[in-house]
């Protein structure tokens, strides 16, 4: 299945990219996913731990299955006060 990924904020700077199309077997879920990018793009892997995750506009976790052709997008916790 190929899956389009968006990188915000530093994740974007730490991978080079903003934009990334990848492609898993199918039944792989965002974990996968997350462990692919950190094998690709080596300078994210201490920051995927602490990241929100969107797919098609919906907050998922780690354990959820991809669905081919799904958007998925990583953003950064952002604080405020």
């Amino acid at each position: 299945m190929n899956i389009k990924v968006t990188l915000y904020y530093h994740l974007k700077e730490k991978a080079g990219t903003g934009s990334l199309d990848i492609a898993l077997p199918d039944r792989s879920t965002i974990r996968d996913l997350k462990i692919i990018l950190e094998s690709q793009h080596p300078a994210l892997k201490t920051h995927m731990d602490n990241v929100m995750m969107v797919m098609d506009k919906k907050i998922v976790l780690d354990e959820d299955f991809l669905k081919d052709n799904a958007e998925v997008a990583f953003l950064t916790p952002v604080g405020g006060g």
